[in-house]
């Protein structure tokens, strides 16, 4: 999965065909996980670990699934082509609307799986592809598409959208950098977020019909994302944290519906505790906060989150991005 800097937002249709998209993430060690074995029959088992789900018919029946497991039906319905069947199990370490593109990580590894089952193979920038167009085109999802080449690629990326292709800049940040984010940066849960395609709906529809305020909000984000690479590559750790915080800001402007109670008490609160900065990870609306604090401060702004109710998590970088195996 993955923590968005800056730039969200430029990712969704039809900004980036219309301006051109900018987004600084980082892939984390935070996995979901799918298993395929390809059947000898026409059957179909989909089981879903985390929601206890079970369900079963033909495979030509795709369309008589739960609908809770209707993000799982894309991948079937492209790659699973010669008629037979197949068991998929699904797992994922954070549920849908936690902010760190869970939904999106889950159908890349279905992707990566089922290629795997069917004796195909396919690149990173293929299979993100193949992601996108199957969570947003094929199933109708609203969203971007930057949580896909993240969970694809892995790493620290500035992602460059336009209206024909992605461009994956991965940033290859000293050892002590990487260590230095690690520590610094914390995950507050704010708890449940309300679903990220109503958010992602109103800040689309605000921005077909803008006054000028979140054409201007988006355009930040962009300039934003390119700031703040550019702060990682010169070791300019503090002004990253510091330049979070503009991100937050600029965020709260695509729509009010990503604000909520939660989030403006934890950011008051980790700021008092010393905190340079902080912004949510996704759509917005709950989910997670990450926050950018000082290493002399750190301890300080968990405790005083932690004291305050809220769920301090720590933050770890994972460079490799989707793998796939055989087994027995």
């Amino acid at each position: 999965m993955r923590i968005s800097f800056a730039g969200g937002g430029t990712d969704v249709s039809p900004y980036p065909e219309r301006e051109g998209g900018a987004v600084l993430s980082a892939a984390i060690r935070r996995y979901a996980y799918a298993s395929a074995r390809i059947r000898e029959d026409d059957q179909l088992v989909i089981r879903s670990l985390d929601l206890g789900l079970t369900s079963e018919g033909r495979i030509g029946e795709l369309s008589q699934l739960d609908q809770r497991l209707h993000l799982l039906s894309g991948p079937i319905s492209s790659l699973a082509s010669d008629g037979r069947g197949v068991e998929l199990r699904v797992q994922s370490q954070a549920p849908p609307g936690s902010g760190l593109g869970a939904s999106s990580t889950i159908v890349v590894a279905v992707v990566g799986a089922l290629l795997a089952a069917y004796g195909r193979s396919g690149s990173a920038d293929e299979i993100a592809r193949a992601a996108v167009e199957i969570e947003r085109q094929d199933l109708g999802l609203a969203g971007g598409t930057q949580d896909h080449y993240a969970a694809a690629f892995g790493g620290v990326n500035f992602l460059e959208f336009n209206a024909d292709d992605v461009t994956v800049n991965q940033l290859r940040l000293p050892s002590a950098t990487i260590a230095t984010l690690e520590h610094n940066l914390l995950l507050c849960h704010l708890g449940a977020s309300r679903e990220s395609a109503t958010i992602i709906d109103d800040q689309s529809e605000r921005y077909n019909n803008d006054d000028g305020t979140t054409g201007a909000a988006l355009a930040r984000q962009k300039e934003l994302a390119l700031e703040m690479t550019q702060t990682l590559l010169a070791g300019r750790l503090d002004d990253f944290g510091y330049l979070l915080n503009e991100a937050w800001l600029a965020k709260q402007e695509l729509s009010p519906l990503i604000s909520t109670e939660a989030a403006v008490a934890a950011h008051r609160i980790a700021l008092d505790a010393g905190a340079l900065g902080g912004k949510i990870t996704g759509a917005g609306g709950g989910g997670y906060m990450l926050f950018y604090a000082p290493f002399d401060c750190r301890f300080e702004v968990a405790q005083a989150l932690a004291e305050d109710g809220f769920s301090v998590l720590n933050v770890y970088f994972d460079d490799v991005g989707l793998e796939s195996w055989t087994g027995a």
